[in-house]
């Protein structure tokens, strides 16, 4: 009964009228037909063979692809996504709203060509993803101008920066912040408090505002030679103490960087002849004025250079004469327009196959660059600082001491014992004195 279900079993066809008892049987003849010597190693081939000789493409069912099933993006995947979507949203016309001002930032990806020659600067996608970044802060806040100023780098994370002016600046708090240590801070926009700087650890996140810098915060970072981290809440670990945390820290190094490193054609701004202490140079508007081409630059600084007290003026002297004659001479001012130093910086032209650019590359500070090219008539003239916000070294970084111990006082030097007798007679008569002095000073009793 098992072998007529098990024969039966084999016989059962498939929708080809294919048996496994009628492919066997036809495997079998095969073999006996050709007799190889080799039977066993062509039974698989053979009944491969055997299998194609009833296939069909024709009835051949194709079945559904299944549906795709994509994966969850990763963190940083939807961080890219949703910063692409923004810069969609920020580009994308707007209807329905008041035209905003015409504000422009900076050409970023026309300043990038210019430092590509000397094989500086941001990548391609990096830099437009600046350039979409600044024009949403500048519509934002409402700033008259912003410019990419650099690349600070960190331990941990970096630092873009960028470099604005108000429109409207806003209005100073109500309450008066006591004021700080060492020479009076300048006002906003005058000296190294011309410009309010935003940085932000990558383009896509929030810019945050720096707060302004003051002389005591400029001498204090002097001896200071330490990295950031990124972190703009960060304790300043150094010595000498800083004065605030590394938000304070970095708007310092920024100053110093800017004041010491933006440079420009020496014919391009002049300085007015009764200009007073402090006046920034003007752009030069003579009709005979001519920007010299690239090879034939001459390099000069922009802005004031930051004296010992933390500032790029001195102060007032005091109107009282022995006063201000007590006090120490004021030192010369870093007036701008002055020649740079061979020393402190390298010059190169470089051509592209487009106009010559003149690179300018700073020894004081690492980093810090400067270009000028002229296409046409038109001179530009940018600057770019990407570096860890440390200057140049002389010599080996050494952390200032720490001030010195206090000296032992000296020794007591012991004195003798009054006797007693002396003793009680000084006492006795001071007690005498000041009962005298005290009937001296009551009153007459009245007469009856």
């Amino acid at each position: 009964m098992a072998a007529t279900d098990g024969k039966k079993f084999l016989r059962k066809p498939n929708d080809d009228g294919v048996s496994v008892y009628t492919h066997l049987t036809e495997v079998l003849a095969s073999l006996l037909a050709q007799k190889p010597e080799n039977a066993l190693d062509m039974l698989e081939g053979v009944s491969l063979a055997c299998k194609q000789k009833h296939y069909a493409v024709s009835t051949t069912v194709v079945p559904d692809v299944p549906p795709e099933q994509p994966l969850p993006p990763s963190a940083a995947e939807a961080s890219v996504s949703a910063w692409h979507a923004a810069t969609a949203a920020l580009l994308a016309p707007k209807t329905g709203e008041e035209e905003p001002a015409e504000l422009t930032p900076n050409d970023v990806p026309a300043e990038r060509s210019l430092f590509e020659c000397a094989g500086v600067g941001l990548g391609k996608e990096e830099t437009y993803r600046v350039y979409a970044s600044l024009l949403s802060l500048q519509q934002t806040k409402a700033l008259a101008t912003v410019r990419f100023f650099g690349k600070v780098l960190g331990t941990e994370k970096d630092y873009y920066v960028a470099e604005a002016t108000y429109t409207d600046p806003p209005a100073p708090p109500e309450e008066e912040p006591p004021a700080p240590p060492g020479a009076p801070p300048e006002e906003p926009g005058v000296g190294c408090n011309t410009f309010v700087y935003f940085v932000a650890n990558d383009p896509a996140g929030e810019w945050t505002v720096l707060p302004d810098v003051t002389p005591h915060m400029i001498v204090s970072s002097k001896p200071i030679h330490k990295y950031l981290t990124g972190d703009l809440s960060a304790d300043v670990r150094a010595y000498p103490p800083f004065p605030g945390k590394e938000k304070e820290y970095l708007r310092t190094l920024i100053a110093r960087i800017a004041q010491a490193t933006t440079l420009t054609a020496s014919s391009m701004f002049v300085m007015e002849a009764e200009a007073e202490a402090g006046a920034m140079p003007m752009p030069n508007e003579s009709e005979e004025y001519a920007p010299p081409p690239a090879s034939a630059v001459q390099w000069c600084t922009r802005y004031y250079g930051i004296l010992d007290i933390g500032r790029t003026t001195n102060l007032p002297p005091p109107d009282d004469e022995e006063e201000a004659a007590a006090l120490p001479k004021p030192q010369d001012l870093i007036t701008p327009l002055t020649a740079v130093s061979e020393d402190e910086w390298s010059t190169a032209v470089y051509t592209h196959g487009g106009p010559p650019v003149a690179v300018a590359r700073s020894a004081a500070w690492p980093g810090a660059y400067c270009a000028y090219s002229l296409a046409g008539k038109a001179a530009t003239v940018a600057s770019l600082y990407i570096g860890y916000g440390t200057p140049a070294l002389k010599s080996q970084f050494v952390m200032m001491a720490p001030p010195p111990f206090q000296m032992e006082p000296e020794e007591l030097v012991e004195q003798a014992d009054m006797p007693l007798e002396e003793e009680n007679a000084a006492f006795l008569e001071a007690e005498t004195a000041k009962l005298a002095e005290e009937a001296a000073n009551m009153e007459d009793p009245p007469e009856e």
